[in-house]
C-alpha cells in the first residue's frame, strides 16, 4: 500500500471515530452488544463447530487423564467428545418421557438421543445454532430462547430428563433451578455435566460448588450419581493451550512482522490495536491452562432426582 493509500485509511479511521453520526452508530451498537446474551451470534462457537466434527462443543472425556497434548489430535478429541456424550446417554436411560437438551449447542447430543429412540427437544438462544440444528436434525424440535425464559406453561412436567451439558455455567442460578423444577416430570432426572468453582473469588465462570449443592438439596433433589471427571477433561485443555502457544500467538506475531515489512505506515496506524489483540489472545490462553483449571474448578457429571 502506498503512502497515499495509508493516508486514506487513516482518514477513514478518524472519520468513523470523530464524526457525530458515526459516534451515534457506535453508541447504538455498543448498547445492542451489551443487551445481547453473550452466546448470541457467538463467533467463537462457530469457529469450534467448523474445526470439530460431530456437532459437539464440550470438553470431551479422555480415558487416560495423562494423555499429553502432543498425543491429542482433532480425531482423538472427537472420539473423546463421543465418549462424553455416550456417558450422558447412559444416564438418561431407556426411552420414555421426552428429553430436553438445555443448551444444545450444535445438536450433537440431540442426534444421539434421537438415534437411541428418545423424543428429544433442544434449546439454545443462539440463532446460528438453531439454524444448524433445524437443517441437520429436521426431525428434532428446538426452542430458540434462553433456558431461564423458556415458556414453562407449555412444558410443565413434560420431560423425563433435563440435560445441561456445559450450559448451566452460563445461566442465572435461581431462575434455572425454578425452570428445571417446573418442566421435569415426577420422578424425572436432572443431568448436569459441567465445571464448578471450588471457592469464591477471582473466577466468574461456573457456579460455586458448595452453593450449588445447597440449592439443589433445598429444592428437593437427591444426587443418585456423581463422578468427578476433572482429570479426564484436562487433555483437551492441554491441546487447546498447545495450539495457542505454538500456532495462535506465533501467527499473530508473524502477521505483525509481515505488515511492518510490507507496509510500515499501516503498521504504525494499527500497532496499538494489534498489540491489544495479542494481549487479549495471551489472556485467553490463561483460561485453558490445565493446572489453573484443576486448582480452581471441579468438573462433575451429576444425575439428580427430585424427591416426592
Amino acid at each position: 500500500m502506498s503512502r497515499s493509500s495509508a493516508s486514506a485509511v487513516l482518514r477513514q479511521i478518524l472519520k468513523r471515530a470523530l464524526l457525530p453520526h458515526h459516534v451515534l452508530r457506535w453508541i447504538k451498537r455498543r448498547r445492542r452488544h451489551r443487551a445481547t446474551p453473550t452466546v448470541a451470534g457467538n463467533a467463537q462457537l462457530q469457529l469450534y463447530s467448523r474445526m470439530l466434527p460431530g456437532d459437539f462443543l464440550h470438553y470431551g472425556y479422555f480415558e487416560d487423564p495423562d494423555t499429553p497434548a502432543e498425543a491429542v489430535s482433532f480425531g482423538t478429541l472427537h472420539e473423546a467428545q463421543l465418549r462424553y456424550a455416550e456417558k450422558l446417554l447412559e444416564m438418561v436411560g431407556s426411552p420414555g418421557a421426552p428429553v430436553l437438551d438445555a443448551g444444545s449447542g450444535m445438536g450433537g447430543m440431540l442426534g444421539m438421543l434421537r438415534a437411541a429412540g428418545h423424543e428429544a427437544t433442544g434449546l439454545t438462544p443462539d440463532g446460528f445454532q438453531v439454524e444448524h440444528i433445524r437443517r441437520t436434525y429436521p426431525e428434532v424440535k428446538v426452542l430458540h430462547c434462553r433456558f431461564e425464559d423458556m415458556p414453562v406453561s407449555d412444558h410443565r412436567g413434560r420431560f423425563g430428563a433435563v440435560v445441561h451439558s456445559e450450559s448451566l455455567q452460563y445461566m442465572d442460578s435461581s431462575r434455572a433451578l425454578e425452570v428445571v423444577c417446573d418442566v421435569l416430570a415426577p420422578g424425572g432426572l436432572w443431568i448436569v455435566a459441567d465445571y464448578f468453582r471450588r471457592a469464591e473469588g477471582g473466577e466468574r465462570s461456573g457456579w460455586r460448588l458448595a452453593a450449588f449443592r445447597q440449592r439443589v438439596a433445598s429444592a428437593g433433589f437427591e444426587v443418585v450419581h456423581e463422578r468427578d471427571v476433572t482429570a479426564n477433561v484436562l487433555p483437551t485443555l492441554r491441546f487447546a493451550e498447545l495450539l495457542g502457544q505454538r500456532l495462535g500467538l506465533p501467527l499473530l506475531d508473524f502477521a505483525r512482522a509481515k505488515l511492518l515489512a510490507k507496509n510500515p505506515a499501516l503498521h504504525y496506524i494499527l500497532a496499538d490495536a494489534a498489540a491489544q489483540v495479542r494481549e487479549v489472545a495471551a489472556d485467553a490462553l490463561k483460561v485453558v491452562n490445565p493446572e489453573e483449571f484443576a486448582a480452581k474448578k471441579r468438573y462433575l457429571i451429576l444425575s439428580m432426582r427430585r424427591r416426592g
